[in-house]
């Protein structure tokens, strides 16, 4: 991750930037340190700003981990220092573009995660391994919650479904019909074996186990050990 450092004076500083600096940090531009225009990763700071200082910004915008507010680590204090030298708007540019930075990397790896189950899902579709009718349930359980999720990025029905989807997969909430009650035999087992031949061979104790309570145990229909 690379910042384009500008070292200005404020009187140098674009108009365009000067609206925003103004608008987004409330200061006059005789109290500018540092300005974060985050989507285009570019830094402008004042050129009274020491080069070791401007070094520091960078380390702690760009640094990898969740946390540089920690007043207890080197990062919490060198904090409190750009706090005490730079004032709030100072502080604020580096907290904010960490955080952009954050939440973009948890977005892209979330994006990642989701295209790598697609073609699992759609394999699970086509073999209708899928109960419309649970997750009709849960989807409108979550419809009719009030409030809004932490991010605002989707609905609490989608997180309603998606809990669901996770509690039956991990087992936790047990299925109740048997592939003979499927509305096609064929294409239920094949939804299977198409689902175990790309499973870890690490999972397959818990889900041997899974699937014998559920389809091997007596009075299931299934084969009774």
């Amino acid at each position: 991750m690379s910042i384009e450092v500008i070292r200005v004076e404020p009187l140098e500083i674009p108009a365009d930037i000067v609206w925003q600096i103004c608008a987004k940090q409330k200061i006059a531009l005789k109290d500018f340190y540092l300005y974060v225009q985050e989507k285009e990763d570019k830094m402008y700071v004042n050129k009274s700003v020491p080069e070791k200082d401007i070094e520091k910004f960078i380390e702690l915008m760009t640094f990898p981990g969740r946390y540089i507010l920690d007043d207890d680590t080197e990062m919490g204090k060198y904090m409190d220092y750009v706090y005490e030298t730079y004032g709030f708007a100072a502080y604020c540019a580096i907290s904010d573009y960490h955080q952009y930075k954050m939440n973009k990397q948890e977005e892209q790896q979330a994006k990642e995660k989701a295209q790598s189950a697609i073609p699992s899902i759609e394999k699970m579709i086509s073999a209708r391994m899928f109960d419309e009718n649970m997750i009709y349930e849960a989807y409108s359980a979550g419809n009719d919650r009030k409030g809004q999720t932490p991010k605002n990025i989707c609905s609490f029905s989608t997180v309603y479904s998606y809990c669901l989807g996770y509690l039956v997969g991990s087992g936790a909430l047990k299925e109740k019909h048997s592939p003979e009650e499927s509305e096609n035999v064929v294409d239920y087992y094949y939804g299977i074996t198409e689902m175990l031949e790309n499973i870890d061979i690490q999972e397959m104790p818990r889900i041997y186990g899974y699937l014998k309570e559920m389809y091997f145990t007596e009075g299931k229909g299934g084969v009774a050990e």
